[in-house]
């Protein structure tokens, strides 16, 4: 049976194909209809949902908008309960809901807010095509017919105590139409003094290896082109994309050959920090345009292999975001603040400006 039949209307009913099955003594039904289906009948219950995370619609919105960017992606089915709401029509392999009906999301509410916020947005920029492609993506939902609320609440606990957003590194991994996505593989696989298992490309965060495959992609970009986020200007070509990934396969060698030894305990040195790398980074790019005709490692050697990049740097004081006085160790969290006081930091520094 194809379950990707395009639902209809008739006579006032909402008419979606599908399979009745059974899981551990419950009635399901199986179907794939569309988000815009999907707005119609949604409801969201506080008894069983918990309040919605903006950064968490964020995180699934930027992975939606890699969709519609022409990449493949993939979402486990949503889950909602019926309350008696709704009929299954056995013999049509149809499931009917009159227009005023509504089904309780028990899985899923950030998938359909962050869908609907792309929704809103793309009406508000006329922007035709790509809303008809978010209105009709087809997405496979589950829904149960018989469950009490206790049920409920135990189905939303089991399959959200396991559950995980897609995260940038993945995403870049991924990506096929971005040249810094290219870049940053081919680094990742072949980098001539890095080993692979050194870049954590399927986590969101790494204390153990140099950089995630994300953070490589924001150090690459703010070391070629002086940027900080996804959404910066890029230079980047067919042309010199050979010239660029070598750029940074040397700045990932220098880097590593001036941390300290140590550098790897980030409780002790701050220099394999994400925004601090992506400093040192806009700090090689911006002597790279003023003195072209110098090698990067005279940079490395002039400064970053004399920085105290220990915690104990009183100096970070001006420069970090915070500071744990339990834990004596900065943070250094506001990724464009950082670029710009650490490179700036640094820049002082080479051009001999008392700091």
């Amino acid at each position: 049976m194809d379950l990707s039949t395009i639902s209809n209307k008739k006579n006032n009913y909402l008419i979606l194909k599908g399979i009745r099955g059974r899981q551990f003594s419950h009635n399901v039904i199986s179907i794939q209809c569309t988000v815009n289906d999907i707005l119609k009948f949604l409801e969201i219950n506080r008894e069983v949902q918990r309040e919605s995370d903006s950064n968490k619609i964020s995180s699934i919105s930027k992975y939606i908008q890699y969709g519609l960017d022409g990449n493949d992606i993939y979402f486990p089915p949503l889950i909602f309960s019926a309350r008696g709401q709704g009929i299954y029509e056995e013999d049509e392999y149809e499931y009917r809901l009159s227009l005023d009906e509504r089904l309780v999301i028990l899985d899923g509410q950030h998938r359909i807010k962050a869908f609907d916020m792309l929704k809103k947005r793309l009406e508000s920029r006329n922007d035709n095509k790509n809303l008809l492609k978010i209105k009709s993506f087809p997405l496979t939902i589950q829904i149960y017919e018989n469950l009490t609320l206790d049920q409920e609440r135990q189905l939303f606990t089991d399959v959200n105590s396991n559950a995980s957003v897609v995260n940038n590194s993945l995403l870049i991994m991924y990506k096929q139409d971005d040249l810094y996505a290219r870049l940053v593989k081919e680094i990742v696989y072949r980098h001539p003094t890095i080993p692979e298992e050194l870049f954590e490309t399927r986590l969101r965060n790494t204390r153990s290896k140099l950089m995630t495959a994300y953070t490589l992609y924001l150090v690459s970009l703010s070391l070629n082109d002086g940027g900080y986020n996804r959404e910066h200007k890029k230079t980047i070509n067919e042309k010199n994309f050979l010239a660029y990934k070598q750029n940074t396969e040397d700045f990932l060698t220098l880097l590593r050959k001036y941390a300290p030894v140590d550098a790897f305990d980030r409780d002790k040195y701050v220099i394999f920090y994400p925004n601090v790398m992506m400093a040192i980074a806009k700090y090689i790019h911006e002597l790279q345009k003023k003195y072209p005709e110098r090698d990067m490692e005279h940079f490395f050697e002039k400064v970053i292999g004399k920085v105290n990049w220990s915690h104990k740097n009183k100096q970070f004081s001006k420069l970090a975001s915070s500071y744990n006085a339990q834990t004596k160790k900065y943070k250094f969290g506001v990724r464009g603040k950082t670029n710009r006081v650490i490179s700036e930091f640094l820049l002082d520094i080479y051009q001999g400006r008392k700091k």
